[in-house]
């Protein structure tokens, strides 16, 4: 179905009340039709009134709609809506309730022979009482209404100087609708959405008419609200009720399989044409029916919620799984307090403890904060809604615990149980550095292809490199082992485009968005034989010294470990290959690698290290000392206790530059040789190696940090 066809439905196209039998959701039409049979064969000899009661959204109007729909083919009924909406204290609804009778009898001449020959003098009779009954003449709010009815005839506009009495008039109308063939029936809605006092007005107004012969009133109220309104100076609101209304008819309640079949109905058409994210079948019964179908009672809640749901998923796109907005979107629409409960409690809700039984007071002060958000929803669906949406709190009501694995399934998936896809909800805007979820899936779906991952990664811009790879972690598991080696290869080639500077404090370095999807890869190889082969295939397709070597650090003897992934006859065989690899390397091969002095540093032997000769020859080449001069660089953060500025102090890693280079005058030769080339243009002085060549000047001239 396209948009288009969509347009057309009345589950979403808004909560206006239906006018045809064809969008008649709930079946109504058979109840419309047997109301407009008993108003058709009642006795009117001295009126009626019949109310059509029901709750707010229940499909009043909706009904009065059908009902008038089956009066209007019945030749001897003439049907006039008033609207009460239009006047405001009793003078107004007493001159426009007539006026406006007059005016739509006046329209039936034209309409029904039935009423051809009466209608003028009824009108002209409706117009005169109404003038004897109240002294205004002009409504502001119904100007067009009584201007046409009093051009009725020539004869009105001198009706209101001969002022007969009211029982006169009264007498002659009565006369004039007793020899009415037909009925007239006046339909008045929304009764209840009046003001108390105009209420009363109102139903004061049908009780002294309510005898008119041949008229039969169809009233539309809630009940409860209508008895509440007469309530009061000594009268009891139902009982004054009971006097007016003759038949009585309430608009039955939606079952709950209506409601259910309407809401999936709706959220299906709603969101069809609409580019969104995930579906989880596995969560999408639990949450349809704990939280998502308890929160609706009628067809107008329903309406109104899709309405929302469709605006709410253009704007929010693939970033939110399909099960978590449909949610949300019924919370807000249906309980905003609970909905912004939820949002001023976002750490409560979404973070996961850092280690399994840990307690450092964290339940017993979030437990209440907890249970105050599962009070503002309706009973048993608060608890649903944070079993289901907000799993790591279940650690307050359930002591079930989650951990970061789970919070990485939560963001893949794009659950709002990650803070990250819940804020992304609530402002519809994505973090600096996070990619949009489509990126990941395309990296994700290429991962069984070694060409295809490299051109889905080529694909994503720099600055969102390390969210990917971030994100790509919980897609790992289903890697199949053929596949590990290539998808390790194409991940160590992107260390180039990672960042090289620090974000602050806490930050482990870019690194670690390569290092960690490497090292989950490399731990699902469980036999040694098969991790031994695929490390060396990995080192022998690299071209990268220090991925290289990241990814010996990775997989052999790591520090304060005893775990190792490859055998150590093959570590010992891979530092020996790439120490040579380095040691034989040309200028051209060096002047480009990534933290080019820590890869020479820690390739090299600690007697090596401390030789008094330079590690590598090519260390003087201009521009292989620029990329040492600039991987040298570090910054350090510091910040005083009570404030929030950081104080950042940039440093040179001095000492170990002077290790590679074996002696502080070939250090200042190689700068100084490469100091012409930085003029000339022919080495760029990006922003690095220029904060790196004032440090070298300071250190030069025996400055050192004072933490030194």
């Amino acid at each position: 179905m396209s948009e288009a066809d969509n347009i057309g439905s009345p589950l979403v196209s808004g909560d206006d009340p239906i006018t045809r039998e064809q969008d008649d959701l709930l079946n109504r039409t058979p109840l419309a039709a047997a109301i407009a049979e008993e108003i058709a064969g009642m006795n009117a000899e001295n009126g009626g009134v019949l109310a059509i009661t029901g709750k707010w959204g229940t499909g009043k109007t909706s009904l009065i709609n059908l009902i008038a729909n089956k009066l209007e083919q019945n030749e001897a009924i003439r049907t006039i809506r008033f609207n009460p909406w239009f006047f405001s204290g009793t003078d107004q609804l007493m001159e426009f309730f007539f006026t406006e009778l007059a005016s739509q009898l006046q329209e039936t001449e034209r309409k029904s022979k039935r009423f051809r020959k009466k209608s003028v003098s009824m009108a002209d009779a409706f117009t005169r009482y109404s003038a004897a009954l109240s002294p205004l003449k002009f409504i502001p709010f119904a100007g067009t209404a009584l201007g046409a009815a009093q051009g009725i005839s020539s004869g009105v506009s001198q009706a209101f100087g001969q002022r007969a009495s009211v029982h006169e008039q009264r007498t002659e109308i009565i006369e004039s609708l007793s020899k009415l063939t037909g009925r007239i029936v006046v339909l008045i809605d929304d009764i209840d959405r009046l003001s108390q006092r105009e209420i009363r007005d109102l139903l004061r107004l049908v009780r002294l008419n309510g005898s008119f012969p041949r008229i039969i009133y169809v009233l539309c109220f809630d009940r409860a609200v209508v008895e509440t309104a007469l309530d009061g100076e000594g009268i009891d609101g139902a009982a004054y009720l009971e006097k007016i209304v003759r038949t009585s008819v309430e608009v039955p309640p939606a079952t709950d399989e209506s409601i259910a079949d309407l809401l999936i109905r709706g959220v299906t058409e709603c969101l069809r044409d609409i580019p969104v994210g995930p579906l989880d079948e596995s969560r999408w019964a639990d949450v349809f029916w704990q939280v998502v179908r308890p929160l609706f009672t009628t067809l107008r809640e329903i309406k109104r919620f899709l309405s929302s749901l469709s605006l709410t998923a253009r704007s929010v796109g693939e970033e939110v799984g399909i099960v978590d907005l449909v949610a949300l979107e019924a919370i807000r629409v249906q309980h905003p307090r609970a909905y912004d409960a939820i949002f001023q409690n976002v750490p409560l809700l979404t973070e996961v403890q850092s280690s399994f039984g840990r307690d450092d007071g964290a339940r017993e002060r979030n437990t209440p904060a907890l249970q105050s958000i599962i009070d503002l929803f309706p009973a048993s669906v608060g608890k649903s809604a944070i079993r289901l949406l907000f799993p790591a709190a279940q650690l307050y009501t359930e002591n079930v615990w989650h951990g970061k694995d789970s919070q990485q399934a939560w963001k893949r998936d794009r659950r709002v149980a990650h803070a990250q896809i819940l804020r992304y909800y609530r402002h519809l805007e994505l973090p600096e550095g996070t990619a949009p979820s489509v990126q990941v899936q395309m990296v994700a779906h290429a991962i069984d292809s070694e060409e295809g991952l490299r051109d889905a990664l080529s694909r994503v811009p720099d600055e969102h490199l390390e969210d990917v790879l971030d994100r790509l972690l919980a897609h790992l598991v289903s890697v199949p082992s053929e596949a590990i080696q290539s998808t390790v290869t194409v991940l160590l080639e992107v260390f180039p485009r990672l960042r090289v500077e620090s974000k602050g404090f806490f930050d482990p370095g870019a690194d670690y968005a390569v290092l960690r999807p490497v090292l989950k890869l490399m731990e699902q190889v469980e036999d040694e034989e098969d991790a031994d082969r695929i490390a060396r295939g990995v080192f022998d397709a690299g071209n990268s010294f220090y991925a290289r070597l990241r990814f010996i650090e990775l997989v052999g003897a790591r520090e304060n470990s005893q775990t190792r992934i490859i055998s150590p006859e093959l570590e010992v065989e891979l530092r020996e290959r790439l120490r040579s690899a380095i040691t034989s390397a040309p200028a051209t091969a060096l002047e480009s690698e990534r933290d080019l002095l820590r890869t020479i540093v820690r390739v090299f032997s600690q007697e090596e290290n401390n030789s008094g000769l330079p590690l590598i020859e090519t260390a003087e080449s201009p521009r292989v000392t620029a990329q040492l001069l600039s991987s040298g660089l570090t910054t350090t953060r510091r910040q005083t206790v009570g404030s929030v500025q950081v104080h950042r102090e940039d440093r040179l890693a001095w000492d170990t530059l002077l290790l590679v280079y074996g002696s502080e005058s070939r250090f200042r030769g190689a700068v100084a040789q490469m100091q012409p080339l930085i003029n000339a243009g022919e080495i760029e002085l990006h922003d690095r190696l220029f904060r790196a060549l004032k440090l070298f000047d300071k250190y030069s001239s025996g400055w050192r940090p004072e933490d030194f």
